[in-house]
C-alpha cells in the first residue's frame, strides 16, 4: 500500500476544519477538483470512507476519527521544522508576508513600507490587508497588525500606539441634525453590528440616537459619514484629515483601541523579519500623536 504523503495529510485536515472540499481549497490555496481528487484517492487507497457528506459539512468517520491525532502530530513537526529552517535565514533578502487590517494597510502602513523597500531592496513585501486571523504557527503570515487587548503569550508581540476613535460627521449633517446643541436627532452608523456600538455611545451626548445603519468595511463606514448617512465613531488617524468631516462637540474623550505587531518565536530569528518588524513599529510610533487623535484637529 502506498504510504500517506504529507500533502495528503495537509488536505485532510484542511477539510476537517472546513467541514466542506471548497472550504479547505481555499484555506489551501488551490483548486477545488484537486482537494477532491485527493480526498478520492486517499479514500480508495485505504478502501474506506474517511469522511460522511452530510448536509451541515463533512463528519469524519470512525477511521478518520482515528487519523486526527496523528495527523496533526506530524502537521505539528513539520511545521517546526519549517519554521526553523526560515528562521536560520539571515539573508537581508526574500519575502515577508504581513498581515493587517485593510484600512491600516490603505493608509498606514503603505508609505512606511514604500520606505522601507527604499532602504532594504532585496525584501519582497507580501501584504494581506484583511481582518482574518492570520496563523503565524503554521506561517500564514510573518508579522501581523492586529486590534485585540492582549495578545497569545505564544507570539512575540510588540506593542503599538492605541488607535483614537472620535465620534465625526459631515459639517451639514451636524448642522442639520441638532448636534451642536440640545436634542440630537441624527442617527449613528455602526460598524458590523448595532452591539459592538452599544457599550461605546452611552458615555455620549449622542446616547439617545438612534443606532439605524450598519456598514461593515472601515472605509466604507467612514465614506457613508461623509456622505451624510449619518454619524459613527471613525479613526482619528484617517478622519482628522478628511477635510469632509468635522468632530462631534462635546462628544468626551477619544475611545482607544489597543494595537500589536506579533511574529512567532522562531520566524523573527530571521533576519529580514526582525529588521522589517522592528521599522514598522519604530515607524508607527513616529506617527503616535495622529494615532491617538492628538494631531490635525481642525
Amino acid at each position: 500500500m502506498k504510504v500517506f504523503e504529507w500533502d495528503d495529510l495537509r488536505k485532510f485536515l484542511a477539510i476537517l476544519r472546513g467541514r466542506s472540499v471548497r472550504a479547505a481549497s481555499k484555506l489551501l490555496n488551490v483548486s477545488h477538483s484537486t482537494v477532491s481528487r485527493r480526498l478520492q484517492a486517499m479514500e480508495e487507497q485505504l478502501g474506506i470512507k474517511l469522511f460522511i457528506r452530510q448536509p451541515e459539512g463533512f463528519v469524519l468517520t470512525e477511521v478518520g476519527e482515528a487519523m486526527v491525532e496523528r495527523a496533526e502530530r506530524v502537521e505539528s513537526e513539520i511545521l517546526s521544522l519549517e519554521r526553523e529552517v526560515f528562521g536560520r535565514d539571515a539573508l537581508l533578502s526574500g519575502p515577508v508576508r504581513i498581515s493587517a487590517p485593510p484600512l491600516l494597510a490603505q493608509h498606514l502602513l503603505m508609505p512606511i513600507l514604500a520606505r522601507f523597500s527604499e532602504l532594504y531592496p532585496q525584501i519582497e513585501i507580501e501584504i494581506d490587508a484583511t481582518f482574518d486571523v492570520a496563523d503565524l504557527r503554521r506561517r500564514n503570515a510573518d508579522i501581523a497588525i492586529r486590534f485585540q487587548t492582549r495578545p497569545d503569550e505564544s507570539l512575540v508581540a510588540h506593542r503599538l500606539p492605541d488607535f483614537g476613535n472620535a465620534i465625526y460627521a459631515s459639517p451639514e449633517y451636524i448642522n442639520k441634525h441638532c448636534l451642536t446643541g440640545t436634542d440630537p436627532d441624527g442617527r449613528w452608523i455602526a460598524l458590523g453590528s448595532k452591539e459592538v456600538l452599544a457599550h461605546w455611545r452611552q458615555e455620549t451626548p449622542y446616547a439617545g440616537c438612534k443606532v439605524q445603519h450598519i456598514v461593515s468595511d472601515m472605509l466604507a463606514q467612514l465614506n457613508a459619514v461623509k456622505a451624510g448617512l449619518g454619524f459613527a465613531y471613525l479613526m482619528c488617524f484617517l478622519a482628522d484629515s478628511e477635510p469632509g468631516l468635522e468632530r462631534l462637540p462635546g462628544a468626551g474623550p477619544e475611545k482607544t483601541i489597543p494595537a500589536w505587531a506579533l511574529t512567532h518565536p522562531d520566524v523573527i530569528a530571521t533576519e529580514r523579519v526582525r529588521v522589517c518588524v522592528r521599522y514598522l513599529v519604530d515607524a508607527i510610533f513616529e506617527r503616535e500623536q495622529v494615532i491617538g487623535g492628538k494631531g490635525l484637529v481642525r
